[in-house]
């Protein structure tokens, strides 16, 4: 793995954009049981995984990469991990030991600092989260974390990378991690549980109005966990009682002062425990208004589409998009009539073939209770395109714009085009796959319903 490492190093040497953007990572796995290192990077609170790489005999692991940009990365497995920062251009050497990680004299002076927070609080890591890994309850725990805490200023002042923005955050992280052992550590299964009187002085101080208050907490490899963890001490502190799920819900979100943390916490804690679609959309219509980010509503869509039974009669899946006028549009909007949705796109020729039998339809059903909904997913940088082809060729009805292969393609399970749709005046399926307008068998479905 060294050899292959250097190669692509020296390959990049001649280039300065290169020489800027790669980050060598490298060391030793002294962990018998490792045979394979993951590197993860941190996105949304959470470790994804980014790359991985086979241990060699010799116990050497190494990865070469180039970084989008700044951002926390963590080594190891599902069983464990280690944090580390990456910024470009930078070498880090570290080693993975059994329950600990090991920095190397070449390291930058982020990951220099990073470790002096991580060695000093490896000992309350291992005993507060994983616990699996050696046996600890409260009676060695508590008065180990309480001369910890104790100390915690002191480390914050030794904090001197020289990059003020990273010492900040850093500080930040270790206030952070310390509410997060100290909640954690009263979650994990034990040999014996303690009573809340011998919880120490610290725990009265987790909660805050001024905590969680920013996003800043994404940052971090357990941010999402991070979130959890407050929210959940902050009901069992409480002592208070629900009477219902939605009170609990409620009163865990209640801790949370950013609508993007209420938003990550909902993605992870509430919306994959839901069963069926009807709970999802009654759901939906509770939390929607925290779902802050896209990634977070794409995130949910994607629960939706995979609950969603695609078969008649079922509540149809709602969606909005802007129309030609940039007015957003939803097929909620014309419940009490009969709906025809035609998804096509500029570029599909059948699709194109059909727009002639489809304003003959429209002519030949005008005035009755019907409306014609066209929906593109020609992509974001072809609505010019879009709109320029509606003009041109006079199309009728009410015509939006998805963007690409977005929230109405995953419910319906549509992987070509054209794909036309039939819903009833009570916002049901009749055919998510209906004849095309080019087929008199469409025109009889729509009478059909029409009647009812």
């Amino acid at each position: 793995m060294k050899r292959i490492s250097l190669l692509l190093l020296s390959i990049c040497i001649g280039t300065v954009v290169c020489a800027q953007k790669y980050t060598e990572i490298k060391g030793f796995v002294k962990d018998d049981r490792l045979k394979e290192i993951h590197l993860y990077r941190v996105a949304d609170g959470v470790s994804h995984l980014y790359a991985s790489t086979k241990v060699a005999e010799d116990g050497s692991y190494g990865f070469l990469f180039s970084p989008p940009g700044p951002a926390f990365y963590t080594l190891g497995n599902d069983q464990m991990d280690f944090v580390i920062y990456v910024r470009g251009n930078d070498k880090i050497h570290i080693d993975i030991l059994e329950n600990k990680a090991e920095l190397g004299r070449k390291s930058t002076k982020e990951n220099i600092a990073l470790y002096m927070w991580e060695d000093f609080a490896a000992d309350v890591r291992l005993k507060a989260v994983y616990f699996n890994r050696t046996k600890s309850d409260y009676r060695d725990f508590f008065p180990e974390f309480t001369v910890f805490v104790s100390k915690i200023d002191s480390i914050k002042r030794k904090i001197k990378s020289k990059n003020a923005a990273f010492d900040a955050l850093l500080k930040k992280k270790i206030d952070y991690d310390v509410d997060y052992y100290a909640a954690y550590f009263l979650r994990t299964p034990r040999v014996v549980h303690p009573e809340r009187a011998d919880w120490p002085e610290f725990y009265t101080t987790i909660i805050s109005d001024d905590k969680f208050t920013t996003d800043e907490v994404l940052q971090f490899p357990q941010g999402v966990r991070m979130l959890d963890m407050y929210a959940n001490f902050g009901r069992i502190s409480s002592g208070k009682k629900y009477s219902s799920l939605e009170e609990y819900q409620d009163a865990c979100l209640g801790y949370l002062k950013n609508d993007r943390l209420k938003g990550e916490y909902l993605v992870h804690n509430v919306f994959p425990g839901i069963k069926n679609y009807n709970q999802y959309l009654s759901t939906l219509n509770r939390f929607e208004k925290y779902l802050a980010t896209s990634s977070q509503k794409a995130r949910v869509e994607a629960i939706g589409a995979a609950l969603y039974e695609t078969a008649p009669g079922k509540t149809a899946a709602d969606f909005t998009y802007p129309d030609v006028n940039g007015k957003d549009v939803s097929l909620s909007d014309f419940k009490g009539r009969v709906v025809l949705v035609d998804v096509w796109a500029t570029w599909c020729g059948p699709c194109r073939g059909e727009t002639p039998h489809l304003k003959k339809l429209e002519e030949e059903m005008h005035g009755a209770d019907i409306v014609f909904l066209g929906v593109s997913v020609d992509e974001a940088k072809d609505k010019q395109k879009w709109l320029d082809f509606i003009r041109k060729e006079g199309m009728g009805g009410i015509q939006v714009h998805a963007s690409g292969w977005s929230k109405i393609t995953k419910d319906y399970k549509i992987e070509g085009i054209p794909r036309f749709m039939v819903f009833d005046k009570n916002g049901n399926i009749v055919s998510i796959d209906a004849p095309r307008p080019s087929s008199p068998e469409l025109k009889k479905m729509l009478e059909t319903e029409l009647k009812k």
